[in-house]
């Protein structure tokens, strides 16, 4: 049979349509086969699979550092591939963030409820940070857990409490009772007890389990503050060094 049907408009064959506005458009199927077959190449749900059946190949861009291709959000994107894998995102990423604290040049006693800082007159201002800790400013992410450790080794060793907000604070002052105004606590999102341990030349404390849900307000960072629970006699300019293990969520 030849191909290629004749068409006069009134006779002949009928050609399907579609009336839009008193205008037809012609409807159009779509095949993919060898000559005088069909091969659809839509189904309907539940089809059962034919292996001799055609389909159209969609195509993905080759993206070895993922990102945006369009000019703004809600645009169309190719899907990106890398080594023969689609890039996607986990549910959650793994990050270390790490922070250092170094106390005053002094070795006056902490009493208990004692605030931790860095400075007896003008601590870091907003409280100690824990930088990136999402991955975009108002992320969110889940802390699994948290290790500290100081320089020094003293007899009796540090037991303490670290305070996480979602945004800045104010901070305390060395060696003073510990205090946070009504706003601030407002965001707190943990208050993680800990007690170190002997290590050698130094002390060590970690705490796992935690599941401590977050969302950061204002950047993508933590805020952290520190509390004596006990009269502990710190060493002169001793390094506190608080790194937490987190699940970033979005």
């Amino acid at each position: 049979m030849a191909d290629n049907v004749g068409y006069t408009p009134g006779t002949g064959e009928t050609i399907a349509t579609d009336d839009v506005g008193g205008i037809h458009f012609q409807k159009i199927k779509l095949y993919s086969s060898t000559d005088g077959t069909e091969a659809p190449l839509t189904h309907a749900e539940d089809d059962a699979h034919d292996s001799s059946e055609h389909g159209i190949m969609g195509l993905a861009v080759r993206t070895d550092a993922p990102a945006n291709r369009s000019g703004t959000d809600g645009d169309y994107e190719p899907l990106q591939v890398s080594g023969g894998r689609l890039w996607v995102s986990p549910l959650g990423f793994p990050v270390t963030v790490q922070t250092d604290i170094t106390r005053p040049a002094d070795t006056t006693q902490y009493a208990l409820l004692d605030a931790i800082s860095n400075s007896t007159t003008a601590p870091t201002a907003g409280g100690f940070t824990l930088t990136g800790a999402a991955r975009r400013s108002g992320g969110s992410g889940i802390i699994t857990d948290i290790t500290i450790a100081s320089s020094a080794d003293p007899t009796v060793k540090l037991a303490a409490e670290l305070f996480i907000f979602n945004q800045a604070v104010t901070n305390v002052n060395d060696n003073t009772a510990f205090a946070v105004s009504d706003t601030e606590i407002k965001s707190l999102i943990g208050v993680v007890p800990f007690v170190m341990f002997d290590a050698g030349n130094n002390q060590f404390a970690q705490v796992t389990g935690l599941n401590m849900l977050f969302t950061c307000v204002g950047s993508a960072n933590l805020r952290f503050l520190l509390r004596a629970r006990n009269t502990y006699t710190p060493a002169s300019g001793e390094v506190f060094t608080v790194t937490a293990k987190i699940l970033q969520l979005d």
